[in-house]
């Protein structure tokens, strides 16, 4: 799988906009002609990756309200019909716990390390379910967490981790694989946003939820984007 720069920035402005919050999106990817059957394709070719080519924000602090995510699963797939498009994963950052930085200090690095993989950037009930139901109607899809703790003005390092859906468990991927399509240009435009707080425009379905006029596609913050590609 490879993330556009769009979906990348948008779902780390949703992260820097709520730094205290949890929050989460869906992934879409371009809705692809079926695959080949393993007779009809040819010797050593491979499969197409997915391309997620945009992100939805969804919703900030409480993540777990059924009622709200059912409206917003109805919606973007309509659009997503409309777009030629399909759901193809799910993107979560857990809440950042405030006093998390003194505990840490305690320890030693390596410690620290594995305790902040574990801590902020673990998937939880919520994020496996949804992804779930997304792996229902998609073949290959992706549960995306982002860590915020790797959040910084410059965006020097790739702020996620990648779990692919494994005799029906989340496994987390290679962290050193390159999920990005361009990964120079996704952090030279992240860091651009952040610089320009562009994250304070953004829209998610709470927003959206709040004032019909706030438009969850993000329409200010593509062109943004591609303004600066």
């Amino acid at each position: 799988m490879k993330l556009t720069t769009q979906a990348y920035c948008k779902m780390v402005l949703h992260g820097a906009k709520y730094p205290q919050c949890a929050v989460n999106g869906l992934l879409v990817a371009e809705k692809l002609p079926p695959p080949p059957r393993k007779d009809q394709q040819p010797h050593g070719q491979p499969q197409p990756h997915t391309l997620f080519v945009d992100c939805i924000p969804l919703f900030h602090g409480t993540l777990a309200l059924a009622p709200m995510l059912e409206v917003a699963l109805t919606l973007i797939d309509s659009w997503c019909k409309e777009n030629s498009y399909v759901i193809a994963g799910y993107y979560q950052a857990n809440e950042r716990v405030k006093d998390a930085s003194t505990y840490f200090l305690l320890v030693s690095a390596e410690i620290y390390s594995t305790i902040n993989m574990t801590f902020f950037c673990s998937p939880n009930q919520v994020a496996e379910k949804v992804a779930s139901r997304i792996a229902e109607g998609f073949n290959d899809p992706a549960l995306i967490m982002v860590d915020n703790t790797k959040f910084t003005m410059e965006c020097m390092k790739p702020a996620i981790h990648v779990y692919e859906h494994h005799e029906n468990k989340w496994r987390c991927k290679d962290p050193h694989f390159d999920y990005c399509e361009d990964w120079s240009e996704a952090q030279r435009i992240a860091a651009s946003l952040l610089d320009s707080k562009s994250y304070e425009t953004l829209v998610d379905f709470d927003n959206h939820l709040d004032d019909i006029r706030n438009d969850w596609t993000n329409p200010e913050i593509n062109k943004a984007v591609l303004h600066l590609c």
